[in-house]
């Protein structure tokens, strides 16, 4: 039980803070706005991640799968900001 909630703490915290980088560089919003956003939907993102972990018995499953996101969008943070991407 503490592993999974261990495990479901440090991967949605980090995979939450990719995906909102992510979305905070395409809204075309003021930088007061983005920080509102990004705090309530990092938020929002980062509880259902943890509610995710705890709807499987094993966590190798959703480990994986939240892995492969915080993959693709670590790879994506990075393009952004050598600018490859617009």
């Amino acid at each position: 039980m503490w592993r999974k909630t261990y495990l479901s703490f440090l991967i949605g915290l980090l995979l939450s803070t990719s995906i909102i980088l992510n979305l905070n560089h395409f809204l075309p919003l003021d930088v007061d706005v983005k920080l509102l956003v990004g705090y309530i939907l990092g938020f929002l993102i980062w509880a259902g991640l943890m509610s995710y972990f705890f709807c499987f018995e094993k966590t190798k499953k959703p480990a994986l799968q939240c892995l492969s996101v915080l993959t693709f969008s670590l790879v994506l943070n990075v393009l952004i900001k050598l600018g490859v991407v617009a």
